[in-house]
């Protein structure tokens, strides 16, 4: 910096981050010009609730190394001790999963990790309280609702549906991520597609079957929240 003329160097960069840069540039909150300039061998590396079946491969891992490193005597974790960490969505990646593992054994020092010995975050909210809060009667349970599906039924229950792109700025997550977080409530019958291409949204499925549009008080309460759920004068209910 500040030198008089241009020094060659020759360098490689690599850069990193869990946002969607594509949606940021449409959003306007990332330079386009930086994205271009940024932009090379791209590898998309899903985050952790992507690919849950990892988790035990690295829990073996960090077990291994922890044992070694903190001269630990820990032989594994029980099946049960696994399923509270398959099951939690992991906002922090494989970073918090390691910090978690780390903790259960330095608790636990020798044996097997029992699920008592695994401690979460105790400011995240659970999928159960994240459903209870959209008042929606959901038949699952907190292990097969993570927190991204929860939250797409609050945001659904909240203005009368949701589009992918309102559960990605919300959520902080990716266009895959929530398409497959929407796929999987329509598949479960927890949403309804409505509209097609850019324009579709998704609204509950009520417990009768039936689904919820957007009436006129939803319609308002999408439209101070920026969205632009389509309006319908009355909401409309009939078996589909």
């Amino acid at each position: 910096m500040g030198a008089t003329r241009g020094t060659r160097v020759d360098v490689r960069v690599i850069a990193a981050t869990h946002r969607d840069l594509e949606a940021a540039v449409e959003l306007g909150s990332f330079r386009e010009d930086f994205y271009y300039r940024l932009w090379g061998a791209v590898l998309e590396v899903p985050a952790l609730r992507a690919r849950r079946e990892d988790i035990p491969l690295l829990v073996e891992h960090f077990r291994v190394r922890c044992n070694r490193e903190d001269q630990l005597a820990v032989d594994g974790f029980t099946r049960q001790a696994l399923a509270v960490l398959e099951a939690d969505p992991w906002p922090g990646n494989v970073r918090e999963l390691e910090r978690v593992v780390h903790r259960a054994m330095a608790v636990r020092r020798r044996g097997v990790v029992q699920p008592e010995d695994v401690r979460l975050p105790s400011l995240r909210r659970s999928p159960a309280a994240l459903a209870a809060t959209a008042g929606v009667a959901v038949s699952v349970t907190a292990a097969t609702l993570n927190r991204y599906e929860a939250e797409a039924l609050r945001l659904a229950a909240a203005g009368g549906g949701v589009r992918r792109g309102e559960l990605m700025a919300h959520c902080g997550i990716s266009r895959e991520a929530a398409r497959r977080t929407l796929a999987s409530l329509v598949g479960r019958r927890l949403l309804r597609r409505l509209g097609s291409g850019r324009g579709a949204w998704y609204a509950l499925h009520t417990p009768d079957g039936t689904v919820d549009e957007p009436d006129e008080h939803a319609s308002l309460i999408a439209a101070r929240r920026g969205s632009s759920l389509p309006a319908a004068p009355m909401a409309t209910r009939g078996p589909r």
